[in-house]
């Protein structure tokens, strides 16, 4: 049997609900011990670090947010194109509007350790 790839995550963590999810739903996937989760940001500033992380990931995920996709452009923009993207509003959470509970975190979750 293959052993599972672990999982790194990037998430968005923006000003809103949404951003909001996917900064939960990477802390808990780190905090469970199933994924490793690197600072969004230094991608974009430190083209070292990008290109080191990229030799050494096994199984990217980049959690964004909402439609804009910063995440994702942030990854692509620092020559990391190869990633599994999941989007929190693709699970029918609204901008501005879906309240944030733990039950629809723990469905992420799930969703990406099932990926």
């Amino acid at each position: 049997m293959e052993t599972p790839k672990k999982i790194t995550v990037v998430a968005c963590s923006g000003a809103s609900n949404t951003g909001q999810y996917s900064d939960l739903v990477a802390r808990k996937l780190m905090q469970s011990g199933k994924a490793k989760m690197l600072c969004l940001a230094r991608f974009s500033v430190d083209d070292k670090f990008a290109e080191n992380a990229g030799c050494e990931i096994e199984k990217l995920v980049v959690l964004d947010g909402c439609p804009i996709n910063c995440a994702e452009l942030i990854m692509k923009t620092a020559g990391i194109n190869e990633f599994i993207h999941v989007n929190t509003t693709d699970f029918g959470i609204i901008k501005g509007k879906t309240p944030v509970t733990e039950e629809k975190v723990n469905e992420i979750v799930e969703h990406i350790l099932h990926l």
